[in-house]
């Protein structure tokens, strides 16, 4: 079956929201999403989920495959098998550390079968994202390499603080090579970052993040929030501001 057909189902590139797309070209990018959880978890709360800080490090949201220009990206395309728990079973210490399920009531494998179902069977048209343990593992490798906290914290950017948003974007690009998308949560008169989009190719060289042209006709509220951030971003520290 070509791929043309396998393509129906499409989201916006970066998840912000859902809208159904009927398309026939092949995607051609990738997205790298990593999410701060401090942030994760304050909106948790206030959606009375209780949510979790394993660790304060920025985690892995997904690794989806999209559309340099910006379009509608694939979703649910159903060229590869099912999740199936054992093809990952080796990669479980550094998947709890660095793609962790910060919901407990929820089952361990949950937030991998999930992100495998959306969008990693999509990506098995390449060969680094070729199979279910392919795809887990390079997307822990290029969380390694995209080490955005080290980037900031190198940048003079640490949590505790607010920082101008051209001041993130231009730290977090001159470190990763491309222009990110950085995006936030708004809350008690604060624009919190929420999370980080590092757009690269079909070779994982990372380029600029196009501005996405998804746009459905409804909003829908997502955890963790997907807002554009104001032009000051607030950079949460630890858990004693969740509450």
């Amino acid at each position: 079956m070509k791929m043309k057909k396998l393509i129906a189902q499409c989201i916006c590139i970066f998840g912000i929201i859902s809208t159904v797309y009927t398309g026939e070209k092949e995607w051609d990018s990738f997205v790298l999403t990593l999410t701060w959880p401090v942030t994760m978890c304050k909106f948790c709360n206030l959606a009375n989920k209780k949510c979790v800080v394993p660790a304060k490090i920025w985690e892995i949201h997904g690794l989806w495959p999209g559309y340099s220009n910006g379009d509608c990206a694939p979703r649910n395309c159903s060229i590869s098998h099912p999740f199936n728990k054992d093809e990952i079973k080796d990669l479980l210490d550094q998947l709890n550390k660095y793609w962790p399920n910060q919901l407990p009531k929820r089952p361990q494998y949950d937030f991998w079968a999930h992100e495998w179902e959306a969008h990693g069977r999509c990506a098995t048209i390449v060969k680094d994202t070729g199979t279910e343990l392919k795809y887990f593992n390079k997307t822990l490798d290029l969380r390694l390499i995209n080490d955005v906290g080290s980037i900031l914290s190198s940048a003079g950017i640490s949590p505790g603080k607010s920082y101008e948003l051209t001041a993130v974007e231009g730290a977090l690009k001159r470190g990763t090579g491309g222009q990110p998308l950085v995006l936030c949560g708004n809350v008690e008169n604060k624009t919190w970052i929420s999370e980080i989009l590092i757009c690269m190719n079909k070779s994982f060289k990372v380029t600029d993040c196009p501005q996405p042209n998804c746009r459905p006709k409804s909003r829908k509220k997502t955890l963790p929030p997907d807002d554009p951030c104001e032009e000051m971003v607030f950079y949460p520290e630890s858990e004693k501001e969740l509450y």
